[in-house]
């Protein structure tokens, strides 16, 4: 728009008395057509208002009518059943939460709720988390029964857990005995045995379909709790003869060496006996893990802490059955491997702080599939040893970089930065691992990024060996270079890389740094009174 004031527009001149003047009588008729068009503007939305009312009821209006011919309302009663029960979480059992299936489903409408309550698989399954209160475990008492009175006939899946330190939940666990010949797995999580004392009338023939079997959580006669008194192994067993049922292939126990039971060892699949911190019980010997195995021989996971201490017996123990390995071993357990052979083990985790000892388990070539390292310290001639025995293998996972020989004690010296490079191609010209899809590396702070990405694009490049589908890294240092956007046509063709670096918080200057400031809430003290 044409004004006589353009020269001087979007200046910082200072206009003179008689300008302002003309200024004001020029801007006159152009306030008034602003005027004119905010009247206008005000008319059309309220015009637009209205519209979009009417609109807005015309659509709630189609969509009631819609909704009531929608192909959701027709599916049939045991299709709506699927639905729910596939809504259910996965991997865990389900708890008393609004926010979680079964409840949430009870909470969309009448029907809903109608459809929920009378299918028995939604509460076939229950998480219950103790309370400290009496008052609430007393509802949390009425809703569990109320919960698993609508699962009808089927198999339960029940787990408990209080991790306080309080009376026996006599009231809740007297309420689960009550449905005890319909437990299929059951877990405790307690903070001492005497809290399940209530289990003491449970025999083996009160759980007959009993499978999985999990008592965790305990400081079992251990002085690291104070507040009870030691009991005699028989009585403590008492909680527990219910695990004698015949049906159980399943044990999660840490005290179940010393407990008096009748177990039914030969019918056993899988068996995790935790030791160390936090158990009250001290890890196994060799002896005694190979005491175990004798007498299971379907045996397919076995889970364990062991300790040096008597030499095993010189006859090797063979475990047909055998897939899933879990060690740990404070320093080595070589005595444990050199006498065990699982031909079909398919996957081994081993956690030790005196080497990487588990070599003669490896060297008997069984298809190993899913390898776990978390040995310390490492000599990269051990590890890539180790991993030449197991070509077969396709997930590996190492939380402990390898060490340039001789590998020194934990004092953080010496990783050796190209370790990685080594699986690609060996000093004798071999690549390990030529089945390996998947790739975790953890605590790996001299490899450098750049290596890291020689070695993926490495990998893709070698013939006759498995692309890589997966590779996550976790770096306790800041990064040094993005790879991410150089390794993106793989990622676009279909490799998932997850980097994470350990970012450490940098100071920032600040001129202002150990300036006082005074202000009206301080003074120094000027004046002392007499006496002080």
């Amino acid at each position: 728009m044409e004004s006589p004031f353009n020269d001087i527009l979007h200046t910082n001149t200072v206009p003179s008395d008689s300008e302002c003047q003309s200024i004001r009588d020029f801007l006159v008729g152009s306030r008034q057509k602003i005027a004119h068009l905010t009247n206008e503007i005000v008319a059309t939305q309220a015009l637009l208002n209205q519209l979009t009312k009417k609109r807005q009821a015309l659509d709630e209006f189609v969509a009631a009518h819609l909704a009531l011919v929608s192909p959701f309302r027709r599916l049939p009663t045991d299709i709506m059943q699927e639905i729910f029960v596939a809504s259910l979480p996965s991997g865990r059992n389900s708890i008393i939460t609004e926010q979680d299936a079964p409840l949430l489903l009870c909470h969309v409408c009448r029907p809903w709720r109608s459809l929920a309550l009378s299918t028995p698989r939604l509460w076939a399954s229950l998480h219950i988390s103790v309370p400290s209160n009496d008052r609430t475990l007393s509802s949390i008492t009425d809703a569990v029964n109320g919960w698993l009175s609508r699962s009808g006939i089927l198999p339960l899946s029940i787990s408990v857990a209080s991790r306080e330190t309080h009376d026996p939940p006599t009231i809740l666990l007297t309420t689960l005995i009550g449905f005890s010949l319909r437990w299929e797995h059951i877990s405790f999580m307690f903070h001492t045995y005497q809290s399940l004392d209530p289990l003491a009338s449970l025999s083996p023939a009160d759980a007959p379909i009993l499978r999985t079997v999990a008592v965790k959580g305990f400081q079992w006669n251990s002085g690291a709790v104070v507040d009870f008194l030691p009991r005699p192994p028989d009585e403590e067993s008492n909680n527990f003869r219910f695990m004698g049922s015949t049906s159980i292939h399943s044990i999660t126990c840490p005290n179940l060496l010393s407990l008096s039971i009748p177990l039914r060892w030969e019918q056993l699949r899988q068996l995790c006996v935790p030791g160390g911190p936090g158990t009250g019980m001290s890890p196994m010997s060799a002896e005694m893990a190979f005491g175990i195995l004798q007498k299971c021989p379907l045996l397919e996971t076995f889970s364990l802490e062991i300790t040096p201490g008597p030499d095993p017996p010189v006859t090797l123990c063979r475990m047909e059955h055998m897939r899933n390995l879990h060690v740990s071993a404070a320093h080595g357990g070589a005595e444990f491997f050199d006498h065990l052979i699982a031909p079909n083990l398919a996957c081994l985790e081993y956690t030790s702080y005196g080497g990487l000892t588990c070599i003669p388990i490896l060297s008997s070539s069984p298809p190993l599939e899913r390898l776990i390292l978390r040995a310390f310290p490492m000599a990269t001639e051990t590890f890539l040893e180790a991993l030449s025995l197991v070509p077969t293998l396709r997930q590996l996972l190492i939380a402990a970089e390898p060490r340039l020989p001789p590998a020194p004690a934990l004092d953080g010296h010496s990783p050796d930065p190209l370790a990685i490079l080594s699986l690609n191609r060996t000093d004798t010209g071999d690549v390990l691992c030529p089945n390996l899809q998947q790739l975790e590396l953890r605590n790996f702070s001299a490899m450098s990024d750049e290596t890291l990405f020689e070695f993926i694009v490495g990998r893709g490049a070698l013939e006759g060996v498995s692309r890589l589908s997966s590779i996550r890294a976790l770096f306790p240092r800041p990064m040094q270079i993005n790879i991410i956007p150089l390794l993106q046509p793989l990622i676009d063709d279909g490799m998932a890389v997850s980097l994470d670096h350990l970012s450490f918080p940098s100071l920032s200057y600040s001129p202002s740094t150990g300036l006082e400031q005074n202000g009206a809430d301080w003074a120094p003290v000027l004046e002392f009174k007499q006496g002080w």
